[in-house]
């Protein structure tokens, strides 16, 4: 029933099993690059929670983690603005930040986020993303160093992302169907 329910949503891009495995092997060079407790793991939400949740469980426990919400989607594109950006909590004072997103498109959240990280004093700011559209970016965005995949310029949801708050729940990542976007369904991704 659930495998009927999830085609009718769109294709298939991303299995749950090819996501798993990406995430663990995203974890090992992380678990590389840093010293257990050297750094803040800051999740963007909500499109970024069960990708930064999975993450976390790959990384030293010890780690700090932070959770920001962004948005910069109207409708199925990216606005190339963050219409909301609620930098609270965290001390980032002299200490390495790695941002964990969900997908790159334009570019404009890992800008904004970038820059506030820096004016609160983040020593180094690094961003992790599970997915990186192949498009151009706004001029100045920041390269992620950690990219799960590349994919289409297409509108995708599953594993954290939806389409009006609908199926963030998928365990894999799928192309929404036309359909789905033309049946009145909503008309937006409503954050990060």
């Amino acid at each position: 029933m659930r495998e009927k329910l999830e085609s009718e949503i769109g294709d298939l891009l991303l299995s749950e099993g090819v996501i798993r495995e990406r995430v663990r092997a995203l974890g090992a060079e992380i678990r590389n690059a840093y010293a257990p407790g050297s750094f803040v793991l800051l999740g963007l939400l909500n499109g970024s929670l069960l990708f930064t949740a999975d993450l976390l469980r790959e990384v030293p426990p010890e780690t700090e983690v932070v959770f920001w919400r962004v948005k910069s989607y109207r409708g199925t594109n990216s606005t190339g603005v963050c219409e909301g950006l609620e930098a609270e909590g965290g001390d980032f004072t002299g200490r390495a930040v790695l941002v964990v997103d969900d997908i790159l498109d334009s570019g404009c959240t890992l800008q904004a986020v970038d820059k506030r990280l820096r004016i609160l004093g983040a020593s180094s700011v690094e961003h992790c993303v599970l997915l990186a559209k192949r498009r151009p970016r706004l001029p100045g965005s920041p390269l992620p160093r950690w990219i799960g995949f590349e994919i289409p310029d297409r509108f995708v949801v599953g594993y954290g992302l939806d389409y009006n708050g609908r199926y963030r729940g998928l365990r894999s990542i799928r192309v929404l169907a036309e359909g789905r976007m033309a049946a009145g369904l909503g008309n937006r991704r409503t954050e990060s």
